[in-house]
């Protein structure tokens, strides 16, 4: 589709790379792990909840501090980090930065000794993950094709996060915890951080948008500090409702993911172990829906996919409160979590495809700030709360209402796969 922006011709690129290992896929892969080692960190803890709420003696609303207080500093550096990725020289080095920064934070997190502490270094891996999603994700919005957009934004956020943090995080993290401490296992949490740090100033180079014949853009609206891109931005309709759409997923995911394994494990008499097999189970759904979807909407749209899908979401978190048997349960929560994969549409690809590229990197960060501030800080602490009042089932039923606002909220999409926009101005 056209890009609402005023362009000139450049130099022109360099021959196209042929055969798997173009840059385009190498970016794909490369971010694939960066983005799936964010999500391990920061969601490692909600596998560990069970042996840190023991061992420092939390109630369940000390537990929702601990995942909002990641969340609240994620939600401010996501807007902030987003602007400075569209405006700083090297995005290659700034992403790398970010990823050094919060994984020695991750890893600090097993020398703690009281909630303050462990509060203060949520609070500072959520500022410096914060913008790496905006970041990673608007390089590849513009670096990606645009038939294939949807896929690939979707393949790095919805099925690394599902692939990193809800199958290899509760898996790896949960025994590491039964073999030796729940602390070692944060120690852990360094290592891929400092290789992918390696490979992402090995590998990545500084995006340029082009059109449709390979031509670089120049962007008028480019200019440092104008105020009128930010004006754009957050008038633009699907950027608001991609802000409501993802608050609602992320209060969706993050109470769920939260509060899921302690109703397993203090209300069914789950073991660990049980408990992170059908927690892995969700996140081997979120891994493979979350390209299938991005990319059926390739094909088919943004708007009717996020509506036909989200909905499943709403059945994931009522599983856990009602289904008994374990086998079932792991099996509906697989299935119920297609959903996923519209939370990071949400997220990234229709607030990119809805702006200018060098807005990219602003129109991502808004809806990703405000839904972890909404869905990813009060939601956690607020359903914890409830949890303390209600019991732990009320917690997840705040968790299904999140998906169902979100997946009506995508009835007032304005459509933005190029495919089919494309195809609507032809048969017009």
């Amino acid at each position: 589709m056209s890009r609402p922006t005023t362009t000139q011709p450049q130099s022109a690129p360099s021959p196209a790379q042929t055969g798997f290992w173009t840059y385009e896929n190498k970016l794909v892969l490369l971010f694939f792990f960066a983005v799936g080692i964010v999500f391990f960190d920061r969601l490692a803890i909600n596998f560990l909840m069970p042996f840190i709420q023991a061992d420092l003696g939390l109630n369940n609303a000390q537990v929702g501090m601990l995942a909002g207080a990641a969340a609240l500093t994620w939600s401010i550096s996501s807007v902030i980090g987003g602007r400075l990725s569209d405006k700083v020289k090297s995005k290659r080095m700034f992403l790398v930065t970010l990823i050094l920064t919060f994984s020695v934070a991750s890893m600090l997190q097993g020398l703690v000794g009281t909630f303050t502490q462990l509060v203060v270094l949520r609070l500072l891996m959520g500022m410096f993950e914060g913008p790496a999603i905006p970041t990673s994700q608007s390089v590849l919005a513009i670096e990606s094709s645009p038939h294939r957009r949807g896929f690939n934004l979707g393949l790095t956020m919805n099925t690394a996060n599902g692939l990193f943090g809800s199958i290899l995080a509760p898996v790896v993290i949960v025994a590491l915890a039964q073999t030796f401490d729940w602390r070692v296992a944060f120690f852990f949490t360094v290592v891929p951080g400092l290789i992918i740090a390696f490979f992402v100033w090995k590998v990545m180079r500084e995006p340029q948008a082009r059109d449709d014949d390979g031509q670089a853009y120049v962007d008028e609206l480019a200019e440092p500090h104008s105020r009128g891109e930010i004006r754009q931005v957050l008038g633009n309709r699907n950027v608001i409702l991609s802000v409501i759409m993802f608050g609602g997923f992320m209060v969706y995911l993050i109470v769920l993911q939260v509060y899921g394994p302690l109703l397993m494990t203090n209300m069914r008499g789950m073991s660990p172990t049980t408990m992170s097999l059908v927690m892995s189970a969700f996140g081997l759904g979120t891994a493979l829906w979350g390209f299938i979807v991005p990319m059926l909407s390739d094909r088919f749209g943004r708007k009717p996919i996020s509506v036909a899908f989200g909905l499943l979401s709403v059945l994931a978190p009522l599983s856990i409160v009602f289904i008994q048997n374990t086998a079932v349960l792991a099996l509906a929560v697989f299935v119920f979590a297609a959903g996923m994969g519209v939370g990071g549409l949400a997220m990234s690809v229709i607030p990119a495809e809805s702006v200018p590229p060098a807005m990219a990197g602003l129109a991502v960060g808004i809806p990703t700030g405000l839904g972890e501030f909404i869905g990813g800080f009060l939601s956690p602490v607020v359903a914890g709360v409830v949890a303390d009042a209600q019991g732990l089932p009320a917690a997840l039923f705040i968790s299904a209402g999140g998906a169902l606002i979100a997946s009506l909220t995508a009835l007032f999409l304005k459509e933005t796969a190029p495919a089919v926009v494309e195809k609507r101005v032809r048969a017009s």
